[in-house]
């Protein structure tokens, strides 16, 4: 009986891993603590068009990370005190409790780090999650080393209230301003370091949960485009134009102080439009939950992480599991690279973008050189012969 049991649940996984992946996708948000939301009118202003897209995001079955710096958080606290309710106790109860999450920022004020951050959204009722959103992942900007990823590998004490607080998951990660290095990773992996960020090391205790293409929703955003980007992505998982032995995460990009009328409708007939997508192909979940899917997914097809960049084509790119025979130094560099390669032989090179546009092509041996400074900064993909790839980023 008992191998009766166990031959059914292994059928079971079996066939679970075989039928093609979906893409889990969330809306996600941000302020600044520049958009003054501690103010009453700014704060009530962006209370109400929250709660309208909470109910539009509840209503359609939808998710929504709402990642918030600590002015909003401010001028809740206000809200608190002089009605006994504010905007983060009513999204972390029915019912919107079970579509939106809500995550705390680093960018604050005061000296307030993300410690104190989440320990005010607790204090207000928030729920509030152990997410690291728009965090720096790649940086040679001195100054901007204190919010780099590295640190929240260790338990963050506030300055503030000298609480502790430790990040289970980084997601949203940006580069350095202007943001033309960003992580465009649909993937779901355990960073080794600051330098070789994309290497998965199971030894690490940080989940990265990447942005996919990330498609940016505001005012002036076509969102028929956006809605033609998403549906592209899922016919290519869904027709096996990019691996079913992949883990796909998506999210569309909003900025809180572009939220009123005319972007509400925007965002409601994307979310409508990908609910009539087909439903073996994508998914809503929030970002614990695309973890908690993931987790199960590894558990089930024994595949440690999944990475798949914004653009690669299955026919194209190699995965990184077969990155082992090139190696390009320095990386990241401002264009000179040098390529050691495992013989003598003259191969063909090709460099191409995030999108999968080639960028420059030509032939070389081990130890030889390529100038590549003419690129514009970013991340690209190295090929060699068509088959192997290295990433390269260009500062």
């Amino acid at each position: 009986m008992r191998s009766l049991i166990s031959s059914v649940l292994l059928f079971i996984s079996i066939i679970s891993f075989c039928q093609s992946p979906k893409l889990y996708i969330q809306i996600v948000s941000h302020n600044e603590p520049n958009d003054n939301l501690q103010i009453a009118l700014n704060y009530n202003r962006a209370k109400t068009y929250t709660l309208q897209l909470a109910a539009i995001v509840n209503s359609k079955n939808a998710k929504w990370n709402l990642q918030t710096s600590d002015g909003f958080v401010l001028g809740a606290l206000n809200d608190e005190a002089s009605t006994s309710t504010n905007v983060f106790k009513t999204l972390a109860n029915a019912p919107y409790n079970d579509n939106v999450e809500i995550d705390p920022r680093y960018k604050n004020t005061g000296g307030r780090n993300i410690a104190d951050q989440w320990h005010l959204l607790d204090s207000l009722g928030a729920n509030p999650s152990h997410n690291l959103g728009g965090f720096i992942y790649s940086t040679t900007n001195a100054s901007l080393a204190p919010i780099d990823w590295e640190p929240y590998r260790n338990p963050i004490i506030g300055n503030i209230y000298h609480n502790s607080w430790q990040c289970n998951t980084l997601c949203g990660a940006g580069s350095y301003p202007p943001h033309d290095n960003d992580l465009n990773d649909f993937g779901i992996f355990k960073p080794d370091a600051a330098t070789n960020f994309y290497h998965h090391n199971p030894s690490k205790n940080l989940w990265c949960v990447g942005t996919g293409c990330a498609p940016v929703l505001d005012s002036l955003s076509d969102e028929n485009a956006i809605i033609t980007q998403i549906r592209q992505e899922v016919d290519s998982i869904m027709s096996g134009k990019w691996p079913s032995n992949k883990f796909y995460v998506s999210r569309i990009m909003t900025n809180q102080r572009e939220y009123g009328p005319l972007f509400l409708q925007k965002i409601s007939k994307v979310i409508d439009s990908i609910n009539a997508m087909p439903a073996a192909g994508i998914q809503w979940a929030t970002i614990d939950e695309s973890l908690t899917a993931f987790l199960n997914w590894r558990t089930t097809s024994g595949i440690d992480y999944s990475q798949w960049m914004c653009g690669q084509v299955a026919t194209d790119i190699s995965s990184p599991e077969d990155f082992n025979t090139l190696s390009i130094y320095p990386n990241p560099s401002e264009g000179l690279l040098q390529v050691q390669l495992e013989d003598e032989k003259e191969h063909l090179i090709k460099v191409l973008d995030i999108m999968g546009k080639q960028c420059f092509s030509g032939t070389l041996k081990s130890h030889d050189s390529i100038d590549l400074s003419m690129l514009n900064k970013g991340l690209y993909f190295i090929q060699i012969d068509e088959m192997h790839v290295s990433r390269w980023i260009k500062e």
